[in-house]
């Protein structure tokens, strides 16, 4: 029986057969088909180091993308342009899942960029794009294997990283922060009874050994007093001031110094340099300042080789 469609004047008349409406559902079906976004079997994506390389990966909304990656990543570093457009963005330590919150068309390209923890290339880039009947449900990232030349060179080039910044950290511990009167009086350090200097020369005078003081002297204030040692290193092996720690002569628990700064990170052998050793004292007055005796050590710091003065007045 056919299918009849009731016109404005009441006349009936037949709109299609049956064979004809089941080719219009057959159309139909074809086009839904074509519209829906199909996950194809796992990607295979090899960098090979090339200048401009960036593959092109196709996502869908309500599909989710997934990429493994063949070494740890810098997870920070991944850069996602146009994030906001993004319903899904997880990234893994080896990993990163993507689907986008509405269709990217055809002509339109967004880049990803990922940087590996490791390995050559360092950084490569994805280009994202979407083509209806399209996605790209697993990709598989890899790159070319290392060659133990590769692995030489890049080890080297670390190493020459490293050697370097640990020669900047050396000048920046030799160097030691500037300050100015100015930053002095807003820290506080002087109040208005001022600040009082004293020669240890006596004390300097008894040490023997390896580390020996040629010269000694003593500033003191209110709730500090800083020990300024010129220290000559008359060993063999160079020698790092690390940590120092006094002790009162008249009994108590020994303390460690506040701060110790050396105007050379390292002192050579034969070398002589000056290196100050802050100590937090009580409150006291005036007349109690760099009067108090103690027993001084600085060290290296393992510990291994210190400097002791056995009465150094705080």
């Amino acid at each position: 029986m056919g299918t009849y469609l009731i016109g404005s004047l009441g006349v009936i008349r037949p709109l299609c057969s049956h064979l004809a409406f089941s080719a219009l559902l057959v159309g139909l079906a074809a086009t839904a088909q074509t519209a829906t976004s199909v996950p194809s079997s796992p990607r295979s994506v090899e960098f090979t180091g090339k200048v401009g390389e960036s593959p092109l990966l196709y996502l869908a909304p309500g599909t989710l993308t997934l990429i493994t990656l063949d070494a740890p990543i810098v997870r920070e570093s991944v850069e996602l342009e146009d994030r906001p457009r993004f319903a899904v963005v997880e990234v893994g330590t080896r990993t990163i899942t993507l689907s986008p919150a509405a269709p990217l068309g055809p002509g339109e390209q967004l880049t990803l960029r990922v940087t590996y923890r490791e390995g050559s290339p360092r950084s490569v880039v994805f280009r994202l794009t979407g083509q209806p009947g399209t996605v790209d449900d697993v990709v598989n990232v890899s790159r070319p294997q290392q060659t133990v030349e590769a692995c030489r060179v890049e080890l080297s080039a670390t190493l020459e990283r490293y050697e370097t910044q640990r020669r900047e950290l050396e000048e920046l511990k030799a160097h030691p922060p500037a300050v100015s009167p100015a930053a002095v009086a807003l820290a506080g350090w002087v109040d208005a009874q001022g600040l009082l200097a004293m020669v240890f020369q006596n004390e300097c005078h008894e040490i023997h050994g390896e580390l020996r003081p040629v010269k000694c002297k003593g500033l003191g204030a209110s709730t500090w007093s800083v020990v300024v040692l010129e220290v000559l290193n008359a060993g063999p092996e160079p020698w790092e001031p690390a940590w120092a720690e006094v002790t009162p002569v008249a009994g108590g628990d020994t303390r460690r110094a506040r701060t110790v700064l050396s105007g050379h990170a390292l002192i050579s052998s034969g070398e002589s340099v000056p290196v100050a050793i802050e100590i937090e004292m009580p409150t006291r007055e005036l007349k109690q300042w760099l009067t108090a005796p103690h027993t001084l050590r600085v060290c290296n710091a393992e510990g291994t080789r210190c400097l002791s003065l056995s009465l150094v007045n705080l």
